[in-house]
């Protein structure tokens, strides 16, 4: 069978990509030049710009690969049919955990936590975009049809997606600091435990969350259903 068409060049490609994500990874954008990604892959220096005009563009094209591939796999599951809330919900935080598991992403968090801020500062990376928007398409799109299904109450989604993402990004960092602790050691669990959370404060219905249903109505104070005589007298 006849190899396809720049079948070769595909794969310097990627072995390029890889090499400059593990170096990035260990020393640090600012530390790691065009040569040494060059020496680590093997080829020549000149031979890599046929491929990245230089080292940003390398950079450039890790962080879209890492967010095409989340983004992918997110999308599948907002656009599943709506059945249990909490059961999609749970899918999506899972999904979500495991990215950040996986090897790789691991390296990519290592290379933000260390650069990304001076990035941020020297204008080559949105550091606010990327926190806050990494799956933010496909769980915007989800909470938007939980909201109009009427399993969540209407809010404004921004916040709401913030507030589903947040505790997923803590736990990406404690993963990232390599602590044994119970939250970490079982990410399913903790996945369970975050939607739990989130559905007090966001489900239509606090009583039966992730279900349809009217929102519980509030109890007044003590001290505001007091006879107006009564708070007189004590005032």
């Amino acid at each position: 069978m006849s190899r396809p068409p720049n079948a070769d060049g595909h794969r310097t490609r990627q072995a390029i990509l890889d090499a400059a994500l593990d170096l990035f990874a260990e020393k640090g954008f600012f530390g790691t030049s065009v040569r040494d990604v060059a020496t680590a892959v093997g080829v020549r220096e000149s031979a890599l710009y046929n491929y990245f005009p230089g080292k940003e563009a390398l950079f450039d094209a890790l962080i879209a690969s890492s967010h095409e591939e989340k983004t992918g796999r997110l999308a599948v599951i907002a656009a599943a049919p709506l059945g249990d809330g909490r059961a999609i919900l749970e899918q999506l935080a899972v999904a979500l955990l495991e990215n950040y598991d996986s090897p790789r992403e691991q390296q990519m968090f290592r290379l933000l936590l260390s650069d990304g801020v001076r990035l941020a500062r020297q204008g080559r990376l949105n550091l606010l975009e990327r926190m806050s928007s990494a799956g933010r398409g496909p769980i915007h799109e989800l909470l938007r049809r939980l909201t109009a299904h009427g399993t969540l109450r209407k809010g404004d989604l921004t916040t709401m997606v913030v507030a589903f993402i947040s505790p997923l990004i803590l736990w990406r960092h404690i993963r990232a600091m390599n602590v044994d602790v119970p939250m970490v050691r079982d990410r399913n669990r903790f996945a369970a435990q975050h939607v739990e959370q989130f559905l007090r404060g966001s489900a239509a219905d606090v009583r039966t969350a992730g279900t349809t249903g009217s929102p519980r109505p509030r109890r007044t104070p003590a001290a505001s259903r007091r006879p107006a005589g009564r708070r007189a007298r004590l005032s």
